[in-house]
């Protein structure tokens, strides 16, 4: 009755231990989802500002005299703008994704391993109850 009375501890302590971790997971998972669109958002707002700017510059090129050589280097200098402002979008974009990844996996690691532990804490006492029986 002892040797049973353990293993069901053991179940016990490991299912409770488990469900712990799941708990935690969920949390992580929501966070992470929650920075994610909180990023998305904060860049909606930025390009929000970005097209208002551009627009307005944009405008202010319309007046005026019109000659060929400043059509030119009014279209040159919107496209270096533009070829600049898409570097620089993707780098933020691409750099905030990788954080919220790295954010991910260093979590969902740090859960593996906690769910490896207490695997081991649950066959360790499982193999002592049964050398003890």
């Amino acid at each position: 009755m002892e040797f049973a009375q353990k293993i069901k501890e053991a179940v016990d302590s490991f299912s409770a231990e488990t469900k712990a971790n799941v708990t935690e997971l969920k949390y992580t998972v929501e966070n992470t989802v929650k920075n994610a669109v909180s990023e998305a958002k904060e860049e909606v707002e930025l390009q929000k500002s970005h097209l208002k700017t551009t627009a307005e510059r944009i405008q202010s090129k319309l007046k005026g005299p019109f000659t060929l050589e400043k059509i030119q280097a009014d279209v040159q200098e919107e496209a270096n703008i533009l070829v600049a402002d898409l570097k620089t979008t993707f780098n933020r974009n691409a750099n905030r994704v990788k954080g919220l990844f790295n954010e991910a996996s260093s979590k969902l690691e740090h859960q593996a391993e906690e769910v490896k532990k207490e695997v081991k804490k649950a066959t360790s006492k499982k193999a002592k109850a049964e050398t003890a029986a």
